[in-house]
């Protein structure tokens, strides 16, 4: 597992995340965070902890419609009792990150790919639906089926804490 984990460490600090994104506040206040990473061409360019508080304010956001088209893709797309058993016959928990969870194109085929996780209070992954992998062209289709609403608020959780380019232009989408 230590494998797995040092995964979703900060590529910045290279070491585990210990502070929330959106409220600064340390992660371990928190019942549970989830870890995204962004990445292009093998290099993180995106990422972020964000404690549960957070991240349920921000989703609170999305309209009634983009949930419903982010739980179709999920359940439409994704098999995963099949994931399940397939991820659960592992030698190495390491692999569930080999593939796309919903088209499974190999990560090194893909341009780009997204990566969470959650974990508990004491720093320890949850094991479930999470840990994954979703490449940047399923991903690109969850945010193409979002309101326009919904689209607002990913960018203005961008532009609020991170520098650089807007939302739009860096081709990443919600995840």
């Amino acid at each position: 597992m230590p494998e797995l984990m040092k995964w979703f460490d900060s590529v910045e600090t290279d070491a585990p995340f210990d502070t929330c994104k959106v409220c600064a506040h340390p992660l371990d206040f928190s019942e549970t965070w989830v870890v995204n990473k962004h990445y292009h061409r093998d290099e993180c360019v995106m990422e972020y902890a964000v404690c549960e508080e957070c991240r349920d304010e921000v989703s609170g956001k999305f309209s009634e419609d983009s949930k419903a088209a982010i739980r179709s893709f999920l359940e439409s797309e994704i098999d995963w009792e099949q994931r399940m058993l397939d991820w659960m016959a592992l030698d190495n928990p390491t692999e569930r990150l080999d593939s796309c969870v919903a088209c499974r194109i190999p990560r090194f085929l893909a341009e780009g790919f997204a990566i969470s996780a959650q974990f508990r209070q004491d720093g320890g992954l949850i094991e479930g639906a999470l840990p994954l992998l979703m490449c940047s062209d399923c991903v690109a289709r969850i945010t193409a089926s979002l309101s326009p609403q919904s689209r607002e608020v990913w960018k203005d959780f961008v532009a609020r804490n991170f520098e650089g380019p807007d939302a739009e232009d860096t081709g990443f989408g919600i995840f």
